[in-house]
């Protein structure tokens, strides 16, 4: 890390049921600390440790996931074909998720950068925020369950996430539920 970084902390995680390799239930990925003092460090990976460890499985995906064929190996073309469609249909299937959020009444959503999340802004109705304040919940819980109840979609409220008081907010996985919005939409 450069001098401008010097006092920079960070904690990066990947795994192999993220991203683009997206294999669900294959439980492996990585972990790492930048910046830290060394004990902490040594305290954390102790204590990750000794509470968590990867299937066989998992662990040969996260070496496949960290170690991807190289230019001139026999899968290299294969690999990168692969990894090239998948990822232009993730990007194809967030499009299409926020095409349709955004035809949807009173609410907005900017396209996912580099994420499978769509974090769409939603407009609570006055009405609604003093029924979520009468039940003890976030608006956009409140909003959360009455799109399953109703509608049958699945999402997780913004609140969750440290959005700015006084905006509501809801997460989508941007490629299981493209089609599902959409018939949504349709519906409507």
């Amino acid at each position: 890390m450069g001098a401008n970084y010097k006092d920079l902390q960070l904690i990066s995680f990947h795994s192999t049921s993220k991203g683009f390799i997206g294999e669900c239930g294959k439980r492996g990925g990585y972990f790492e600390m930048l910046g830290f003092d060394e004990a902490v460090m040594a305290e954390i990976y102790k204590a990750m440790s000794i509470s968590l460890c990867s299937n066989v499985t998992g662990q040969i995906m996260t070496g496949l996931m960290v170690n991807p064929p190289k230019l001139g190996e026999p899968s290299y073309a294969t690999y990168m074909a692969e990894r090239d469609e998948i990822l232009a249909s993730l990007k194809r299937r967030a499009a299409k998720l926020v095409a349709a959020l955004n035809e949807l009444e009173g609410v907005s959503c900017c396209a996912p950068t580099g994420a499978m999340y769509a974090f769409p802004t939603i407009s609570v109705p006055p009405k609604a925020i003093a029924q979520a304040k009468t039940e003890g919940v976030a608006p956009d819980f409140l909003y959360c369950r009455e799109l399953l109840r109703n509608a049958g979609l699945c999402s997780v409220p913004g609140s969750g996430f440290g959005q700015r008081d006084g905006t509501f907010h809801f997460r989508y996985v941007a490629i299981a539920v493209a089609i599902a919005i959409a018939i949504a939409v349709a519906r409507n």
